[in-house]
């Protein structure tokens, strides 16, 4: 079957098309700001000929009730409320799944990645915010229907401003953007530093600073090690509520690799009540990179179209 998986965030869209289950087509584009949500997803299928679609699955960072396919809201993604599947069900007549993108994420390291052969695992995105899926028995756990979004727990009453509208959100301290914030902070006091050269005057994102701190920069290397340990915290106490038996990091910046990983991986063992009694989950980072949100949605409508 020919399935179209659209993964579409707060910065990004990316679409794949699938032959069963091998990637034959991708495409990746920034979302502008005068783009709508539903426009930039029906664009994405487009870009990758949706003329041999046979069943599209769109993955959102957001809360999405999936019985009706409707972004009902996210932080970063634009519109409340938004009928996705029936616009673009109206729009390509194919049936249509629409999930929250960690979820679609956590199905597609599970089925053709590296949570293959696990039952109990836990899928974190990392990137304009922190989302993540609950996988138990091998089968994604929704709770009421919006299970996994830990990114907006509170670690800090008095913090920073999230984008959920609440303070001290622990994706204020371990994100792409707070190592943006970070690394401005560093770059707006000390013009002559190191990392201000490298940066230049351009955009600073969460990649360029891990690119810096990966050519060997020691101020970037110490504000990635920062996030990376905010990180490894909050993991931390996702192990003393679920104990999986593995812990998979995808997301923009989670698929960058041991930069943030490595610091999150020492925090969360240091960290683990039981101390050297016990040993703490494996952490690895998502063997489909970027790309397992759009997988697992193409395969998740592929498999619901029968």
């Amino acid at each position: 079957m020919i399935a179209v998986g659209v993964d579409i965030g707060g910065t990004k869209v990316l679409a794949v098309r699938l032959d069963g289950a091998e990637t034959v087509a991708q495409t990746r584009f920034v979302v502008e700001g005068s783009t709508g949500t539903i426009d930039a997803i029906i664009q994405s299928v487009e870009s990758v000929h949706a003329d041999e679609v046979q069943a599209i699955g769109v993955g959102v960072a957001g809360l999405v009730n999936p019985k009706d396919g409707t972004l009902v809201w996210g932080p970063h993604v634009q519109g409340t409320g938004l009928a996705i599947r029936t616009a673009v069900f109206d729009r390509f007549k194919v049936p249509v799944h629409v999930d929250n993108d960690a979820n679609t994420a956590a199905i597609a390291e599970l089925r053709v990645g590296g949570a293959r052969g696990y039952q109990n695992v836990l899928f974190v995105t990392l990137g304009t915010g922190i989302g993540g899926a609950v996988i138990i028995d091998g089968a994604v756990y929704r709770g009421g229907g919006f299970a996994g979004e830990w990114g907006h727990v509170q670690i800090d009453r008095d913090g920073l401003l999230c984008d959920c509208g609440k303070r001290g959100c622990w994706e204020t301290r371990a994100s792409g953007p707070a190592l943006v914030r970070l690394a401005r902070q560093v770059v707006t006091s000390n013009t002559d530093s190191s990392l201000a050269r490298i940066l230049g005057a351009e955009s600073i994102t969460g990649e360029s600073v891990v690119a810096a701190a990966d050519g060997g920069d020691e101020t970037a290397r110490a504000l990635v090690t920062e996030v990376g340990r905010s990180f490894g915290q909050g993991l931390a106490g996702l192990v003393a509520i679920f104990d999986p038996e593995l812990i998979v990091v995808g997301g923009g910046l989670g698929s960058i690799g041991e930069s943030i990983v490595g610091p999150a991986r020492r925090v969360l063992t240091d960290s683990l009540h039981g101390g050297k009694l016990r040993v703490p989950p494996a952490v690895q980072v998502a063997t489909l990179g970027p790309a397992a949100g759009a997988v697992g949605a193409a395969l998740i409508a592929a498999e619901e179209a029968g």
